[in-house]
């Protein structure tokens, strides 16, 4: 049979153009991204065999020509009672943000290290202050990576390259991320080494010798509510804690507790229990905390078209060719569909 393959993408013209000649002899059809309960017509759904989007459709059991879904997002927790067969294979789009939530990464260690908000204050009070806290280094502290996969290994490139020594804290031991996409197609050998690592056995020696912590781990059943009391307690009083990942990585409760009672010295949240936050969440008027809406990697980055419609290219090319798909979620880490 021949492939049939339905995107339902914001188009990138160039990666459209890829993907045709490479599928020459493929049925390409695009629609509009859509949202939960929409049904794809039946002319697409009873024969399309690769479909390219965020959410399958509401009659995804009838696409039974079905073989592999991409993503268009890191995350997979949509896909839970979709109906989506076993078979299928799922591949998502990690590595596509992992640069810009990097650099959010270490916009927000600045911000710290500087007192950048203080300095904006200062700045609106119309004073002349040459406080050394303004002009502290990062070179020479520590910062510890929950989760050292695509987005930590990122983080960890540019925290090196400003000095910073490189913890880890992984289920398994750290090493170059083989089967992954990355837009830089940088060898093997160039993944970033961390200084020390750590697994969860010893969490509470990984935590005590940090200056920033930074959530990079995905949001699964063993990882919700990973940081939490514990880990705070072990953290030093001076410590901030970063978190681009997923909210419930992060025990709520601990996290207010530990920022309210002056335990950590602050923190910096892409990721929140309750989104869009209303006017009267709570998490607002956090001490110490600078809070942004969900905005370190997102669709909206400044390469996120371009990248994910590469990533997707290389995966057809690799299924046109039998040969293992670029990020590929295993049936066990994918939630009941």
């Amino acid at each position: 049979m021949s492939e049939h393959i339905v995107v339902a993408q914001p188009v990138d013209d160039e990666g459209l153009r890829r993907v045709r000649r490479l599928a020459a002899d493929a049925r390409v059809d695009c629609v509009a991204p859509f949202g939960t309960g929409h049904h794809l017509p039946a002319e697409l759904a009873d024969t399309a065999t690769v479909l390219f989007a965020d959410l399958v459709p509401a009659n995804v059991g009838d696409m039974k020509a079905l073989s592999w879904l991409q993503l268009g997002s890191a995350g997979y927790a949509q896909l839970a009672g979709t109906g989506l067969r076993p078979e299928v294979a799922v591949t998502n789009a990690s590595g596509v943000n992992d640069i810009p939530i990097a650099e959010w990464c270490l916009l927000m260690m600045l911000t710290f290290r500087r007192r950048f908000t203080s300095m904006l204050d200062e700045q609106r009070a119309r004073c002349w202050n040459r406080d050394p806290a303004f002009q502290a280094e990062l070179r020479g502290l520590r910062v510890g990576i929950v989760g050292y996969g695509n987005i930590g290994q990122e983080v960890a490139r540019l925290a090196r390259a400003v000095g910073l020594e490189i913890w880890s804290l992984s289920r398994s031991a750290p090493g170059p991320r083989r089967g992954r996409y990355d837009p830089l197609d940088r060898p093997e050998e160039d993944w970033p080494v961390p200084d020390r690592s750590f697994g969860f056995d010893r969490s509470a020696d990984f935590y005590s010798g940090l200056d920033y912590l930074i959530v990079a781990t995905p949001d699964t059943p063993s990882t919700r509510g990973l940081v939490d009391a514990a880990a705070f307690a072990a953290l030093p009083p001076h410590a901030i804690v970063l978190n681009p990942a997923r909210a419930p990585v992060v025990d709520e409760a601990a996290l207010r507790h530990a920022l309210i009672s002056g335990q950590i010295a602050g923190a910096a949240l892409d990721v929140h229990y309750r989104a869009p936050m209303r006017p009267d969440d709570p998490t607002w008027d956090l001490p110490n905390t600078v809070v942004t809406s969900h905005i370190s990697g997102s669709s909206s980055s400044t390469h996120f078209r371009s990248r994910v419609w590469d990533l997707f290219y290389r995966n057809l090319d690799r299924h046109l060719f039998g040969r293992d798909l670029l990020n590929r979620i295993e049936p066990a880490d994918l939630p009941s569909r």
